[in-house]
């Protein structure tokens, strides 16, 4: 999806400058994680639910400590799912500690883990493509494939015990058929006609036969290329996984289609999936069944924080998908 810098990054400060933990709590749960204090910290502005920083050691770890005020954080699931990932063969970072803490009557989880090593891959995709980050990209559908063996008992979120809290594929499909008067009112707001969504709910209450699907795998939940990173010519790091799921594998490629197509190709990590059974019968209708769903789930997110970066995008992704079902009938 297209984005708009100026507009996401001023969206983003500004939300991430309500949030100030103290210094000296920061410092405190450093000293438990590692031992150690800190030698240097750097705030990063990215993602919407935590503070989060950049942190180095006197005793020389680098670490990233970030700092939730929801309730439902999910650190415990998303430490299950990094360590399951990393026994599938994917590099992913340790988690050093979950805490929670109190401050000025203020309650927020503290969580923090290994910085891995390499750049975000989407740093690198805004320079001069080289050799080695191209083989880097040719990775990516291996690495995913490894993180999709992993069996999950349950669809939806991972709770903390490491189960997703839904009963089918079905449902995570219909989620947004089952939240019309909330999607009525997002449309609205973003002014998309009504007749749009009508069709939308319509598509994707029509094709159940496609969500038939019992056998639920990990799934990243915003899978793209900042949450890559890459050291000279391989895959160095895959990370935050707060968005984990019991799901069926599409979700994950849906959501690099609909967000970094036009910097990688989707079909580019098709290629190297390592099983490529999941793309025969009817995997184009699902694809785009999902990709609509993924539209209004964040046109209905993104009216409810008041977050206009990105519309265009969901609505571009929802015509895309509208387009499909017109063309196929």
């Amino acid at each position: 999806m297209a984005e708009t810098p100026s507009l996401k990054n001023e969206w983003l400060h500004t939300r991430h400058n309500q949030w100030t933990t103290p210094a000296s709590l920061i410092q405190d749960f450093l000293r438990r994680a590692t031992g150690s204090t800190m030698a240097h910290i750097s705030r990063v502005a990215l993602g919407q639910d935590n503070e989060v920083y950049e942190v180095a050691t006197t005793n020389h770890h680098h670490v990233i400590v970030r700092i939730s005020r929801k309730p439902n954080h999910r650190f415990e699931a998303e430490r299950w799912a990094l360590d399951a990932a990393r026994r599938a063969g994917v590099p992913t970072p340790q988690v050093l500690l979950i805490e929670q803490a109190t401050y000025d009557e203020t309650t927020v989880m503290f969580c923090i883990e290994e910085k891995v090593p390499g750049t975000p891959l989407d740093v690198l995709l805004k320079a001069a493509r080289t050799p080695n980050v191209d083989k880097a990209i040719h990775q990516i559908g291996e690495i995913l494939g490894r993180m999709h063996s992993v069996s999950i008992e349950g669809f939806g979120y991972l709770q903390p015990d490491a189960k997703g809290q839904q009963t089918s594929f079905t449902d995570i499909m219909l989620m947004a058929n089952e939240r019309e008067t909330e999607l009525s009112t997002a449309a609205a707001h973003w002014h998309i006609p009504a007749q749009k969504i009508t069709t939308s709910l319509e598509l994707l209450d029509t094709h159940r036969e496609l969500y038939t699907f019992s056998t639920p795998v990990l799934v990243h939940g915003d899978f793209g290329p900042q949450h890559i990173f890459v050291e000279d010519d391989h895959i160095s790091g895959l990370i935050d996984m707060q968005d984990c799921s019991g799901n069926h594998p599409v979700i994950d490629f849906v959501n690099w289609d609909a967000y970094y197509r036009e910097r990688v190709p989707t079909s580019t990590l098709m290629t190297s999936y390592g099983n490529q059974e999941i793309f025969t019968d009817n995997y184009e209708a699902l694809f785009y069944l999902a990709l609509l769903r993924e539209a209004l789930i964040m046109l209905m997110v993104n009216a409810a924080h008041q977050n206009p970066h990105g519309i265009q995008g969901f609505l571009a992704a929802m015509e895309r998908a509208l387009k499909y079902f017109a063309t196929a009938r």
